[in-house]
Formats: structure tokens, sequence, C-alpha cells
């Protein structure tokens, strides 16, 4: 018995010691575990503080630079609007009163802030004013001298005086008879100060510091203007290396510096390792508690890891697959069968249609509940093995592996039809949705994701241009969708068009028929340069323009082209141009107020420009082509109306509309002198207008025959290949921005 307790108390001992030996040796590792973790934190703090730094030292350049630029706009600006008064100044030089002076200050103050006073400086660096300024500090002086040896202010800095700092900026004076002279404004830093004080963050020091002078410091969060102008603060050349980010500012003398707070990575490394001691105490006086609590902690770890994973692979609304997964998912699929002849697989896309009005009707919240909705009512009626994803907002993705191609265009308009009957009327009364539904059969023979979804976005656009709520299948084959591809290929070529100015105006001369000794007259024409450097007809993308909203942007391009081209011609005072618009542009508000102010900026004649207008939308939209007819003829303009005779109501509303012109469609003049109908057609018509007191325009003359026979009956004016081939004109190379 003895014996027995014993050999359990020995074994006891021997469990004792082992266990000691694992509290030890597990406090061991856990101690180099926690300080492993304290470093790997301290690593990570001063990583994020560097990207803060990163972050913050781009975001104080591009507002330093921004400030200055605008600064320098806004003196522009003043020196247009007070040409006069500067130039006066500049005249008087020396013998410019106090009064005249302080009177332009005083202007000058109220239109740009922080300003402290202005000069000229002459081409010697002298000042006009300097009776009234002073003399040039030496800091200024040698700025004006930079600036005037360069041609223009590329070093900046700031200068001290005995009343603080300022710095100076110097723009060219925008007065013709004074070449060379410079216009000086002196500012206020204050804003420089406090650009950098309002980008600190926790921690983090910034300072403005000479890229021409080692470690000298203008001012920073730490050292403000007032104590920076009592002395000059130098920084060691060991201070300066310290610092994480130096970058210059270009144009100046400055270069911004930022680094952390000494304290803060004493701070970091004394919390960091408190708290692993105190973990590593904690832990190893309750190893047996904290066996427990690392089995909890793992398993916990395991449920967010799989939370975490599931949350990087799916939409956090709606839990279906994200955008990246489910193109995995179809990579993986198109990839395994590759080659292969399939008959099953397909691919849908569903576009919400107008979901962006549920959001503004009901509110956002509205919204989200509607597609918790319907993705819980596409995922019960989806078989087993179908994929769905949240592609964005309002875009779903089904891939159907399973299913036979057959069947896709059916299953999709079994989806449409749920969609479309589905009751949202517990989130909103009157709430209801519809979708556009792209599908596509997978048939072993595409090259990856990309493919399908670009695709599955041609069917979409498709469905959406008929009317929306509707499937559409797409064929590769099919001339809806290749007209519809091609049309977006025209779309985008015309925003890179007008964004690059790479539209040209072209000009069509018309003959006078009567009396050959009228001034020129033209009709102003667009073509478009593509990025193959290839020049496009109107017929390719005007209707496309039309159709998608970009004709108005094209009318305003033409008309500031057409004005710049004639103010650009300073020889020719006469020429009479007429410009085209579409009924979108007649209907817009400010059409007319654009052509008053372009006329104005072009300094044109409103008597040397006319505009046309096509007879189909004159007349369906007889009230607005009225009102801006009569407004623009007020002023001078001269109105067409284009494609006369095309229209089977033209005769009813012709006497409503005062325009100056008829020009008669091209279909009635190709053929004129072989066919009688069209003879006697365009006679009516001519005598018609003639009655009215209207002239007449025939286009398409393209013929010795169909001119003479249009001079004998009277028109007055021949327009077409016959007489003048439509020549280049005009490229208008500014920023033209008028829509």
């Amino acid at each position: 018995m003895k014996l027995a307790n014993v050999i359990k108390d020995n074994d006891r001992s021997r469990a004792l010691a082992e266990s000691k030996w694992i509290v030890f040796l597990t406090s061991i590792m856990l101690l180099i575990l926690v300080i492993w973790g304290a470093l790997s934190s301290i690593q990570l703090h001063y990583n994020y503080q560097k990207s803060l730094m990163d972050s913050v030292t781009k975001s104080v350049l591009a507002e330093y630079q921004e400030h200055l630029t605008q600064l320098r706009l806004t003196i522009d600006q003043f020196q247009f609007r007070h040409a006069s008064a500067l130039a006066q100044l500049v005249l008087s030089g020396n013998q410019t009163s106090k009064d005249e002076y302080m009177e332009l200050l005083t202007q000058l103050r109220e239109e740009v802030d922080d300003v402290r006073l202005f000069a000229i400086v002459d081409s010697s660096g002298k000042g006009v004013l300097s009776q009234l300024t002073g003399e040039f500090l030496p800091d200024c002086r040698e700025e004006i001298d930079d600036t005037l040896l360069r041609g223009s202010q590329e070093n900046l800095f700031l200068h001290r005086s005995p009343n603080g700092f300022h710095y100076d900026l110097l723009q060219p004076l925008l007065v013709d008879e004074q070449a060379g002279l410079f216009l000086f404004v002196a500012f206020d830093p204050a804003v420089l100060e406090r650009i950098l004080t309002q980008h600190q963050l926790p921690y983090q020091q910034l300072f403005l510091m000479r890229s021409d002078q080692s470690g000298k410091i203008e001012f920073g969060t730490e050292i403000s203007l007032e104590k920076s102008h009592d002395q000059s603060i130098y920084m060691s050349g060991e201070e300066v290396h310290q610092f994480d980010f130096l970058k210059p500012i270009p144009g100046t003398r400055w270069q911004l510096a930022i680094r952390l707070a000494p304290e803060y990575n004493a701070r970091v490394y004394l919390e960091s390792i408190l708290q692993a001691l105190l973990l590593w105490g904690v832990t190893t006086g309750f190893v047996y508690l904290f066996y427990q609590a690392q089995r909890r902690r793992l398993y916990k770890q395991r449920i967010m890891e799989k939370e975490l994973s599931f949350k990087t692979s799916h939409d956090e609304l709606t839990g279906t697959m994200n955008r990246a997964t489910f193109e995995g998912q179809l990579a993986g699929f198109i990839a395994q069968h590759s080659g292969q002849l399939m008959m099953e697989g397909v691919v849908l896309l569903i576009d919400i249609d107008q979901f962006q009005l549920v959001n503004n009707s009901f509110g956002y919240s509205a919204g989200d509940s509607c597609l918790n909705l319907l993705s819980f009512a596409l995922r019960r009626q989806l078989p087993a093995q179908a994929k769905i994803s949240r592609l964005s907002s309002d875009e779903f993705a089904v891939m159907l592996p399973e299913l036979h191609h057959e069947l896709a265009h059916g299953f999709a308009e079994k989806v449409r039809q749920q969609i479309e009957q589905f009751d949202f009327t517990h989130i909103a009364p009157d709430l209801s949705l519809s979708a556009s539904v792209g599908a596509f059969v997978l048939d072993g023979q595409q090259l990856g994701s990309e493919e399908v979804f670009n695709a599955l976005a041609q069917a979409v656009r498709l469905a959406k241009s008929k009317g929306g709520n509707r499937v559409q299948l797409y064929h590769s084959d099919d001339v809806a969708l290749s007209q519809h591809a091609q049309e977006m290929n025209v779309v985008r070529e015309l925003r890179a068009a007008l964004n690059d100015n790479r539209l040209q105006l072209y000009r069509q001369r018309l003959r006078a028929l009567s009396d050959a000794s009228q001034a020129s007259r033209y009709e102003v024409l667009v073509r478009l340069i593509d990025h193959h450097g290839s020049l496009l007809t109107p017929d390719k993308f005007i209707p496309a323009a039309e159709k998608y909203g970009l004709i108005s942007q094209v009318d305003h391009w033409v008309i500031e082209a057409t004005f710049a081209a004639i103010a650009k011609d300073i020889g020719d005072n006469s020429s009479h141009y007429s410009i085209n618009l579409s009924g979108v542009t007649l209907g817009d508000k400010g059409i007319i107020s654009f052509v008053h102010t372009m006329l104005e900026k072009y300094q044109v004649a409103p008597q040397r420009i006319g505009f046309e207008i096509t007879e189909t939308y004159a007349i369906t939209h007889l009230s607005a082509a009225i009102a801006f007819i009569e407004q623009m003829t007020a002023i001078g303009c001269e109105f067409s109306l284009d494609d006369f005779g095309s229209g089977l109501s033209s005769f009813s509303y012709l006497q409503q509309l005062p325009v100056h012109n008829l020009k008669i469609d091209g279909v009635f003049i190709r053929n004129i002198c072989d066919n009688r109908l069209n003879q006697v057609f365009v006679e009516t018509m001519h005598r018609l207008a003639k009655e009215m007191g209207k002239k007449t325009v025939a286009e398409f003359v393209e013929t010795e025959s169909a001119q003479h026979y249009l001079s004998s009956i009277g028109v007055d004016y021949a327009q077409g290949y016959h007489h003048h081939k439509p020549e280049f004109w005009f490229e208008y190379s500014a920023d033209v921005t008028g829509s």
C-alpha cells in the first residue's frame, strides 16, 4: 500500500516536474512570440505612419501648387479687368499719385486675398512706381533679377522684411505696349502656414525648408512664421537625413519636409513592449487557462477567417459572389472546357432598369432592401449548381453551367418575368422593378471571361436601347448587336475627339445664280479625325451623336469654331456662313445666350451668320423654332429651312416660320433634268418661296445641265459638287467647352 502511494507520489512529482517544464518552455516560447508580435506591431505602426506621411506630402504639394496657380490666374484676370488703369500707371510712372495707386491697390485687395502691395517692374528690374512703393528689398531684388533672366518666375521663396515675411509673385504685365514689364504682387504667407497646419496629422511634423540652403527652415507646424522671423533657423545635416520625405515644390526654392515626432517612436516602443510583457506575465501564470484560451482563440480565429474569406469573395449586402470571385469561377469553367464542343453552359447579365430612380424616389435604404430581396428570390429560383454574383449597384450575373443552350432565352425570360412580377409593395406602395437581361451561351470557343462580359454588355445595351425590360440573346453575327457595337465605337471616338479637339471645319460655297456680285456664301460642315488619323464624314458620326446625347456638344463646338475661324480671317469681312443646328440644340434654353456670348467674344457681325434647321424639326417643334428664329433674327442673323420638301406638312406651316431661305431637298435636284415630277415640284416650291419673299437654295447640284435649268426657273442659289466641293477651312486648337 505504501509502495503504491510512493509510486503515485512519484508519478505526481514527475507529472508536476513535467508541468513545470511545460510551463517554462511555454513561457519562453510565448515571450519570444510576444516580443516578435510587438516588433511587428511597431513596424506596422511605422509603415502606416509612413503611408500617411506620403499622402500628406502629396496633398500639401498639390494644394500649394493649386494655390499658387490660382493666385497667378487671379492676378492675370485682374490685369484683364484693369488693363487701362495699369497702362495709365505705367504711362504716368513716377508722376503717379498716391490716390491713383491706392485706388488700384484697394481693387486688387478686394479681388485677390492676402495682398500686401503691388509694383510694376521694368525690363531693367527697377520699380516704375518706386516713389510710392519704395525700393525693393534685397531678397525681392534677387528674385526679380532671376525672373528677368529666365523670362518667368522659377525660384519663389520667402522674403524677410522688418514687418515680417512675405512672398512675391511676378506675372508678365498684360499690356501690349509694355512688353518686358512684370506685375509684382507681394503676399502674406499666412495661408502657406495654414495649409501645413490643416494637413498635419497626430505625431507628424511638417516643415517648409529651403532647397538651396541646406537645413534652413522657413516655417513649420512646430516653428511659426513669427518665431522664424526673429532669427533664421537651421537643422543639422543629421537632422535633415531623419526626414521621411523631402519633396521639392516646382517653381520655388522650397522643399516640403515631413517626419514623425521624436516622442512617437518612444511611445510606440514603450506601449508595445509593456503590452507584450503584461501578456507574457498573465499567460505564464495561468498556463492551463491559456491553453484553453488559445483553443478558444483558434476556434474564433477559424470562424473569423471563414467570415473574412466569405466577405472578400461575396457581396456584403446580398451575400452573392462579388465580381472578382464570379470572374474567377467563369474563367475556370471556360478554361476547363476550352476547345470542347459544348451544348450546355449559359451566362446571364441582369441589369435593373432605371434603378437610380428607386434610390432617388424611395431612398437608398429601400433600394438596398429591393436588391436583397431580389437576390434571395433569384437564388431560390436558380438550380443548385448555378453561380450568382452582384457585379455592381444594379447588375447581377448568373452562370448556369448545366443549362442547355436551347433553353437559354426561355430561362432568361423566366428570370425577367420574375423580377417584373415580384411584389415590392411592402417596401413602398408603388414600387416595381424591371430588368434588361443579356444571355450568352458558352460553346467552348471563348478566350476568357472578359470576352463574355463584353458580349453580355453589348446585349444589355441593345436591350435597353429597345426600351428595356426585355431579353437579348447574344449572337456574334447579330446585325443589331453589331450595329450597336459600331455605334458605341463611334460614340467613344466622338467623345475623345471633342476632348482632344480632333474635329475640323469644312465649308462649301453656294453659287448665286442671278447676282454673281453678291458676297460669298458658305455652308459650314464638320469632319472628325479618328485616332487612326482617318477623316470621318458627318454621316458616320452625327446619327450616333444625336442618339446618345452628344449632338449639342458638337453644335456648340461648331458654333464657337466658326466664329473663331471668321475672326481669324481678317482679310474677309463680307462672306456669309450658315451653321446647321440640331433639334436638341434648338430646344436648349441656353443656346441663345451662348450664341450672344460667342458673337461678343469673337467680335463677329451677326449679319454674317446664318443657321439652318431641318424642316422636320421646325414643324414638330414649331413654338421653339419660332422663338429661336425671332430672337436671332432680331440681332441680324439669317435662317434657312433645310431639306425643304421632305416633310408632308411643310406648306401648311411654312407661312408661320420667319425664315429667309428655303433649301430644297437634294432628292428633288439630283435627276431634275430627267424627272418632270421633280421639275414641277421644284418650280412650285420656288414660286411659293418667291411669293412669300424667301430665297431658294438648291442642294446637290452636280451637273451643268441641272444648274442651267435651276437658273432658268429663277432659283437663287445652287450648292453642290458641280460648283464647289467641300474644302478644309479651320482646325480649332483651343479648348472648346461651350456646352
